[in-house]
């Protein structure tokens, strides 16, 4: 028999050592009791909520599959003639595009009439860019800003549309605001572009820290259009007056 028993310390650290388990062990069953008693005193509650969670998720799918996508579909095949039209570039068309006649719906008519589907949101941007072009910035405005990202590629070309509207009112803070969404595209072609009108609208606001900054992420990265753009002599000038 070893001789630990005898010694009246280790009896005294076997009992706490049991006193211990068995207060974890009460510590779980109160625990565990307190989730059955949970459940049991909210269980219809807890049922119905789930239930209901379930006919959401059940009911949504089913307006994806019987609704949206086939109204998405629809739209998608409307959309071709406005877009023939508006290609001609001549302010009739546009306005044909616009408003559509009597044999083609417009691009107006599709954003109403479609609004949950993807479609209508592209129809908005080309709204918007129709007029544009019929010299219309307020109602080019109205529908640009409508039209949502939902991973849409003329999308960052919308928020720079929408910087130089703001810029042509003489709103400089909303377009640099827009112009920034805009240069967060990863496009080699817009982005720097897009970098260099955001640094032009910093130098205006004399905001030399950031102008640095959007002409320095040009030289970064994207080095050829960098010095294709000859942005050095505005990144120095940046710099200088930065740096005073």
């Amino acid at each position: 028999m070893p001789l630990q028993i005898f010694n009246p310390f280790y009896r005294m650290k076997k009992k706490k050592n049991t006193e211990k388990k068995e207060l974890e062990q009460q510590k779980k069953e109160s625990f565990v009791t307190k989730i059955f008693k949970f459940f049991d005193e909210y269980n219809k509650i807890i049922y119905g909520v789930t239930i209901g969670l379930l006919l959401l998720v059940c009911a949504l799918l089913a307006l994806n599959k019987f609704y949206i996508t086939p109204q998405n579909e629809k739209a998608s095949a409307l959309m071709t003639a406005p877009m023939e039209t508006m290609m001609k570039g001549d302010s009739l068309s546009l306005i044909i595009a616009l408003e559509g006649d009597d044999d083609n719906e417009g691009f107006l008519a599709i954003t109403s009439s479609f609004g949950f589907t993807s479609t209508s949101n592209t129809a908005k941007y080309l709204a918007g860019l129709c007029y544009i072009k019929l010299n219309e910035p307020d109602e080019a405005l109205r529908y640009l800003l409508k039209f949502k990202h939902k991973e849409n590629v003329f999308w960052y070309a919308a928020q720079g549309l929408i910087s130089d509207l703001f810029d042509d009112q003489g709103d400089l803070k909303k377009a640099i605001k827009y112009a920034k969404k805009a240069a967060a595209s990863k496009d080699p072609y817009f982005a720097p572009l897009n970098l260099f009108k955001l640094g032009q609208l910093y130098e205006r606001e004399e905001d030399w820290k950031n102008a640095v900054a959007s002409y320095q992420t040009i030289q970064d990265k994207f080095y050829a259009e960098f010095q294709t753009m000859g942005v050095e002599k505005y990144l120095e000038k940046a710099l200088i007056n930065k740096n005073k």
